[in-house]
């Protein structure tokens, strides 16, 4: 935010916000005050917005004064946290014990005074608070948070008996990897090996994924080498489904260790199967993979296995012959195992991010006739569809009504009702092609190919209509449910605790305790207000999980029968100014660069992707690098989380893709899969229209990306305002029928 910016929202404060004898006395008339839980939202939103020193004294005044009672309570727990979090812990100190005034959010002011205390090293002070918490309030939303900081403070406290009595106390322990770890933590402390081991033994065995869980196997180590603790051996098929799950997860050199520690006590395909993954972990580690390739195995489900990891590794390194002659092995050997299944649909996959259609086609049409049930036959059997349609082949038509009979509610079936229409058109057959087009905009408001089928619709003209049979096969979205009428009673102490937290702009919180309320009625009313407190904490990711819960198919809703607080939760527009400001100055549409945010990191400044993307519009460091070097601008890598900075780089980055490709569709492929890519796919092509190109993408991800990302652009323009018109806005769709090649 611009420093004009703060300083308007600062003065608007200060015109809103006034206490007797506290600032700018008789501007605002008594009775034209806002109630005092808005007041002290208003001031706890700025002191937490913008660290505001102003806010901070208008909220000290009002938590010094003891007429204002459950208000100057609650001020001072927002300025208790507000100086823990800034490491002010004498002054934190202060506040909190004013803070504890408020019965409401007692369990709050105990949570936050202990933490305050174990920053200060008064670790016992700490451990008598949470002891107080857990025993005060048993039944609190934050009881994790403080068992977690419970035993912490008690092992800090060299009381590690009083971690593990409470750990011990509470149910769900079990069911937590970190709580489960600090009971193992504490046992060790207690002197209780043989329980810490059990500990260690049953996260690793029920979460070998968890963060906690390598931390767990090692300490398992460490107490596996003392001959004086008792561990029980582990019965074999236990052992070999924890290796399987570091296998699944990619964990390879520990999954590798597993296997081969067990190997010894295994045979037939059991040892078979464990003696390649053996091998295949080492694949994934660096190995050749001659030794795979030579390894003897007799059952032939294995044996398909096997084969499949040799493809794998041959299409990584681009050896066609050998990947092809490997997948006709594992369908020869096994021409009924999942794992052949998977084998045809990885060799139409090569093909088919090479472009090369037909033999693509060829394999996914041999995986969908010999695997109809296989999960990846409604997309093998679509890519036949499809490169039927763009090749104007005569079976085209039967195809995609063939998929949508197939596989109705398909990922593709928006797509399969587009391209029926397009061909009818071609066909001249109007009537058939309004029906196509009428349906997709009737089932799929929100696609993106429905933008373009309103489009032909427009062409068209009002007509008459010849509906085929097979559009009865497309599933109803489901029916939204009821956002009216007064929560059920027993929500109604969990309300009134979220509308306390809320007016100190504990907004996470206050999503904890609203859940909790949907978790005890499943009144969905009570999660969309989960997610509007989601959004004013800053984390948009959650909110639009949340909303998801609601509505499953929210776009698949018509825009108007969903109400307006929900499709402004689900398209929430944080940064809606610099998005504005920083769009403008580079000619771009900015709901395109809002929808494109919303898909790459949910509005997260601290978003960080696997390839080391950064920030709101995810840039790699290489990329910023070179952007900022040619707009003069000082590159830093620690910048690339500061919102301005990132989305000053990042629409930098998106109209010169604009500028190079002519297209929304094809600058935003370019985003999401690189440059090179976009120029790959359109090399030697003739697509007839942009719906083809996207259609055509052979990456899945770039292809979904495509779609989302207008589809957000196009919520967002309904949401926030017509678009703003420049060279760069997405262009309509219509245009002309495609040409006959």
């Amino acid at each position: 935010m611009s420093r004009l910016a703060r300083l308007v929202s600062v003065a608007l404060l200060v015109c809103s916000v006034s206490f007797a004898g506290t600032a700018n006395p008789g501007s605002v008339s008594a009775s034209k005050q806002a109630p005092p839980d808005k007041r002290l939202e208003k001031l706890s939103r700025l002191l937490k917005e913008q660290n505001s020193s102003w806010a901070y004294g208008q909220l000290s005044a009002i938590a010094s004064q003891k007429a204002s009672g459950v208000v100057g309570a609650r001020a001072a727990l927002a300025l208790g946290y507000f100086d823990y979090d800034r490491e002010h812990y004498a002054q934190a100190a202060s506040w909190l014990a004013i803070a504890r005034r408020d019965s409401l959010l007692a369990d709050y002011v105990l949570f936050w005074s202990a933490k305050n205390d174990m920053a200060l090293d008064r670790n016992g002070d700490a451990l008598r608070e949470l002891l107080q918490l857990r025993h005060d309030y048993p039944h609190s939303i934050i009881t994790d948070q403080a068992l977690e900081s419970l035993a912490r403070a008690a092992m800090a406290a060299k009381r590690p008996a009083d971690a593990v009595a409470a750990l011990e106390a509470y149910p769900l322990t079990s069911d937590r990897p970190a709580l489960l770890f600090l009971r193992g933590s504490a046992r060790e402390l207690a002197g209780q090996p043989s329980e810490a081991a059990a500990d260690y033994q049953s996260l690793d065995l029920r979460f070998p994924t968890a963060e906690e869980a390598r931390e767990a196997r090692t300490q398992l180590g460490f107490l596996r080498s003392n001959p004086a603790v008792k561990i029980p051996p582990l019965m074999l098929d236990q052992r070999l489904a924890h290796a399987d799950a570091l296998f699944s997860a990619k964990v390879w050199d520990e999954a590798r260790a597993e296997y081969a520690g067990i190997l010894p006590e295994l045979s037939g395909a059991p040892r078979e199967r464990a003696q390649l993954r053996v091998l295949a972990c080492g694949l994934s580690l660096g190995a050749a993979p001659s030794e795979v390739a030579v390894l003897e195995i007799s059952d032939p489900d294995v044996n398909a296995e096997r084969f499949l990891t040799l493809a794998e590794y041959y299409r990584g390194q681009q050896r066609e012959a050998d990947l092809t002659a490997a997948v006709e092995s594992a369908v020869s050997r096994a021409p009924s195992s999942p794992w052949a299944a998977r084998s045809l649909f990885l060799a139409g996959n090569f093909y088919w991010t090479q472009l090369d259609r037909d033999r693509a086609a060829a394999y996914f049409k041999r995986l969908e006739e010999q695997f109809p049930a296989a999960p990846e036959s409604d997309a093998a059997q679509w890519r036949v569809a499809w490169t039927a349609a763009l090749k104007h082949q005569d079976d085209a038509s039967g195809l995609l009504q063939e998929h949508l009979r197939r596989f109705p509610g398909s990922p593709y079936t928006a797509d399969a009702l587009y391209w029926l229409g397009r061909l009818a058109e071609e066909a001249g057959n109007s009537p058939l092609a309004r029906s196509y087009y009428e349906k997709l905009a009737e089932r799929y408001p929100e696609n993106y190919f429905t933008g373009h089928a309103s489009a032909r619709l427009r062409v068209l003209g009002s007509g008459a209509k010849e509906d085929p049979d097979v559009l009865a096969m497309i599933p109803p979205p489901a029916d939204p449910p009821p956002l009216d009428g007064a929560a059920p009673r027993v929500a109604a102490d969990l309300q009134a605790r979220a509308a306390a937290l809320q007016s100190i702009a504990f907004d996470a919180s206050a999503s904890l305790e609203l859940r909790a309320a949907y978790d005890a009625t499943h009144e969905p009313r009570l999660l969309l207000a989960a997610a509007e407190a989601s959004v004013a904490a800053g984390n948009c990711g959650a909110a639009f999980s949340l909303v998801r819960q609601i509505y499953p198919q929210l776009e698949s809703q018509p825009f108007s029968g969903v109400p307006p607080d929900v499709w402004r939760t689900a398209y929430a527009l944080p940064f809606e100014s610099l998005i504005r400001r920083w769009a403008a100055k580079r000619g771009l549409d900015p709901m395109l660069v809002a929808g494109l945010i919303r898909q790459e990191s949910a509005f997260e400044p601290q978003a960080r992707s696997v390839s080391d993307a950064i920030g709101l519009m995810q840039l790699l460091p290489t990329t910023a690098r070179r952007l900022a070097k040619e707009g003069k601008i000082r590159y830093s890598r620690a910048q690339l989380t500061n919102p301005e900075y990132n989305i000053r780089l990042g629409t930098a980055y998106l109209a010169d893709l604009l500028k190079q490709f002519g297209s929304v569709e094809a600058a935003l492929a370019g985003y999401n899969a690189g440059e090179e890519r976009v120029v790959s796919w359109k090399a030697g092509q003739n697509y007839g229209e942009e719906p083809e190109f996207v259609e055509s993408i052979p990456f899945t991800e770039t292809r979904q990306y495509v779609q989302i990302v207008t589809r957000n652009a196009d919520i967002y323009h309904r949401l926030y305002g017509a678009p703003h018109e420049s060279a760069t806005a997405p262009a309509r769709p219509g245009g002309p029928a495609r040409s006959a090649r």
